[in-house]
């Protein structure tokens, strides 16, 4: 046989998958590339789910197409692993199962990242498994040879998140005894995980464009640039449109960031994928557990899609390791399982809804940019001040239109003291906003 197959999609006379099967059939270790110019992402899975070693877009990138020849020429007993099927995607994909429309978009959407190196946004819920996304991604992608490497920006503390992106000069400050790499040269020529990249500070956030900008950095005290060699995927469960509304997020940095955008769906909204998540997930716990992974009865299943799901699959994951930890029976009923659900309300906060989202994200901005100027304010003029005035306008005023301006059930509405609903009223008629 060749040492290498290019299949087009569209053939005179013939579909180009149904020639892709033919070669997998008689020839099972030769690579095949699909090509394509038509037909969109989903002929591109269905050739993947074929066993296609990989799929180019047309035109073709030059350089790409040389990548790709020098992985699948490479002898046999050094040979990469072909790019994962979506079906593999989902099983490798540390959690990523689903079969529901929601899902299917993401494997799709994520299998057209694979065959780029462009910045990748991840946006959703606390929860999601935006984590999970960015390793598929990874794994799925040339660079899977390469280190993934991922940070939280919101658990380092600020003094020490420029040292632990872009490392440090022995030396560049008290402590300072060694030269140290940061995250970006960890990372090498495989992916970095920016997660909660919303909370960079203001500062860091200037540094990161020019990052994205030079394709280099430099470390903390050094005058040497390092090229970057990795591909960024940031992350965030912030709104971050209303973030840079609000001044607590960089609209150059959003618009660098935002050329693909993933937004990763919560599990309320694919309940059908429950019945597989918890599938997946009994017999990832009995294999970690040791043991022989018990089933679920049918009507609890049925139950756990009804929930909401604050905490979303990380919620669920937790869910069953402890049904397997704790439980005594090879058959989960509804009564064991509801005996084990998270009844916290770091859950319920977990589920925080998009409005609420945007308008934390807007105070906490407001609040930042505050302080990146060095403003000060007198007691009473200042940004509390301003904002809680606002915020008790819109709520007294809502409240009174949608009870007809009748005070007593506008303050049952609001659920507070008609006297207090009173008095606030009069304060604002005296601020002249009554």
């Amino acid at each position: 046989p060749f040492d290498l197959a290019f299949v087009d999609i569209l053939l005179p006379g013939m579909d180009g998958i149904a020639l892709l099967e033919r070669i997998r059939r008689r020839w099972p270790e030769m690579p095949v590339v699909v090509v394509t110019a038509h037909g969109g992402l989903e002929r591109a899975v269905a050739a993947m789910q074929a066993g296609a070693y990989d799929y180019l877009a047309k035109p073709l990138d030059l350089e790409r197409l040389g990548e790709l020849l020098d992985r699948a020429l490479r002898p046999r007993a050094g040979r990469a692993a072909p790019a994962a099927a979506p079906e593999e995607v989902r099983e490798a994909g540390h959690g990523l199962v689903g079969s529901g429309p929601a899902m299917q978009e993401l494997f799709k959407q994520i299998g057209i990242l694979t065959t780029n190196d462009l910045p990748v946004l991840l946006l959703g819920e606390s929860g999601v498994g935006k984590e999970r996304v960015a390793r598929a991604i990874h794994e799925n992608s040339p660079r899977r040879d390469a280190p993934f490497v991922a940070v939280n920006c919101a658990a380092v503390p600020e003094t020490l998140l420029e040292s632990e992106l872009f490392g440090h000069e022995r030396g560049a400050f008290t402590g300072a005894e060694a030269t140290r790499p940061g995250k970006f040269e960890l990372a090498g020529g495989g992916t970095l995980l920016l997660d909660e990249v919303g909370d960079l500070p203001l500062g860091l956030q200037a540094k990161l464009l020019r990052v994205l900008q030079e394709n280099e950095f430099y470390r903390v005290g050094g005058s040497r640039p390092i090229p970057v060699a990795a591909r960024i995927v940031a992350a965030s469960n912030r709104d971050l449109a209303a973030a840079v509304a609000a001044g607590g997020f960089r609209k150059d940095l959003y618009y660098r960031l935002h050329v693909a955008t993933l937004t990763v769906p919560p599990l309320r909204e694919r309940p059908e994928d429950i019945p597989a998540l918890v599938d997946h997930f009994l017999h990832r716990a009995a294999r970690r557990l040791g043991m022989a992974p018990p089933e679920m009865e049918p009507e609890a299943v049925r139950r756990l899609q009804g929930l909401p799901w604050p905490g979303n699959v990380r919620e669920l994951e937790n869910l069953i390791h402890r049904l397997c930890a704790f439980g005594r029976t090879a058959r989960l009923t509804w009564r064991e399982v509801a005996a084990h659900l998270d009844p916290s309300p770091a859950a319920g906060a977990a589920g925080a809804t998009e409005a609420e989202a945007a308008w934390e994200g807007f105070l906490r901005g407001e609040v930042r940019r505050l302080a990146a100027r060095g403003e000060e304010a007198e007691p009473g003029e200042g940004i509390f001040h301003r904002l809680t005035a606002r915020t008790e306008r819109i709520l007294l005023e809502e409240g009174l239109a949608q009870t007809g301006g009748n005070q007593v059930r506008a303050a049952r509405l609001l659920g507070m003291q008609r006297s207090s609903l009173r008095k606030k009223l009069a304060q604002m008629r005296a601020r002249g906003q009554g």
